[in-house]
Formats: structure tokens, C-alpha cells, sequence
């Protein structure tokens, strides 16, 4: 029985370091959007600049691109700020109580042996506490991150989509600046 408390319990702490990692991951993306953002505002600044007259067809073009663009950058945004909204994470046992408890049952199998009663087997059964901990603040800690995930999906599939509308106004604008 041991054996199984074993595997289940090492696959569940990999499973719960896993997750408390991931939370780190909406940060690591942080500079991307950041940069790409800054990149369409330094293109939007030039653009603005060189507006075609107003009521053309390229003037439409570019203010349809722009609305666009500015929408898709708001929407990635606010899924940005969705998916870094704090969170409260589930966290195994503190490590003076783990220790409180991995105590007590050394003295519980020592009180066992002291009366004439089988002894019950304290690593097992810290592993099985340790074991319910884990699957329950993996779970918990994983739709949390599930969560970010997605909404930095979202927020990365709209940003993707703004620099579709970067591109088109900046090939807009050449085609209309060129041959003047």
C-alpha cells in the first residue's frame, strides 16, 4: 500500500509545483504585449500625421483601421488585466503544522506499541494527508491558472488581429503617400 501512497503523492507535488509555476507565466508574457502595443501607438502617431483629406476612400480606410485596431487593442487589454487579477491560491499545509502533525503521528504509532496495538505507519500516513492536500490545491490552483490562460488567449488572438489592421494602414497609407 505504501508503494501506492508513494507514486500518488510524488505525481501529485510535481502536479502542485506545476501549477504554483504557471501562475508566473501570465507575467512572462507581459513584455510581449507591451511592446507590440507601443509599436501600433508609434505607428498610429506616424499615421495620424499623414491622414489622407478627409471624406476620401483612404481617409475612410484609415479611420475604419484605426477604430479597429483601437478596439482590438482595448479588448486585449482588458483581458490582460482580467487574467492578472489577483487570485488566492490553495497552499498545502504550513510547515510548523506539517511538522505538529508528522510529530503526532510518530507519537500515535509509539502509543500503539506502548499498549500492545499494531502500530499504524506515520510515512504513510503523512503521505496520504500530504497526498488529499496536494489533489485538492493542484484542482484549485488549475482552474485558476486555466483561467488566465484562456483570457491571455483571448488577449493574444486580439492583439494578433490589431497588427492584421496595423498592417493593412500602414500598407494603406504607402499606397496612398507613394505617389504623391
Amino acid at each position: 500500500m505504501a508503494s501506492t501512497i508513494d507514486h500518488v503523492e510524488k505525481t501529485l507535488a510535481d502536479s502542485y509545483r506545476k501549477e504554483i509555476d504557471q501562475e508566473e507565466n501570465v507575467w512572462r508574457s507581459l513584455p510581449f504585449f507591451a511592446a507590440t502595443i507601443a509599436f501600433q501607438f508609434t505607428t498610429l502617431a506616424q499615421v495620424v500625421l499623414r491622414l489622407p483629406a478627409h471624406g476620401s476612400g483612404a481617409w475612410w480606410d484609415a479611420i475604419l483601421a484605426i477604430a479597429l485596431q483601437s478596439v482590438c487593442v482595448a479588448v486585449a487589454l482588458g483581458f490582460l488585466a482580467a487574467s492578472i487579477v489577483p487570485a488566492r491560491f490553495t497552499y498545502v499545509s504550513e510547515e510548523p503544522a506539517l511538522l505538529d502533525y508528522a510529530r503526532g503521528l510518530d507519537q500515535d504509532a509509539q502509543d500503539a506499541i506502548d499498549v500492545g496495538q499494531p502500530p499504524i505507519d506515520p510515512l504513510v500516513e503523512l503521505k496520504r494527508t500530504l497526498a488529499d492536500q496536494y489533489a485538492l490545491a493542484t484542482h484549485h490552483n488549475r482552474q485558476i491558472n486555466q483561467t488566465r490562460a484562456y483570457r491571455r488567449s483571448v488577449a493574444g488572438l486580439a492583439i494578433l488581429t490589431s497588427i492584421g489592421f496595423t498592417g493593412f494602414l500602414i500598407v494603406r497609407m504607402l499606397l496612398y503617400n507613394l505617389p504623391r
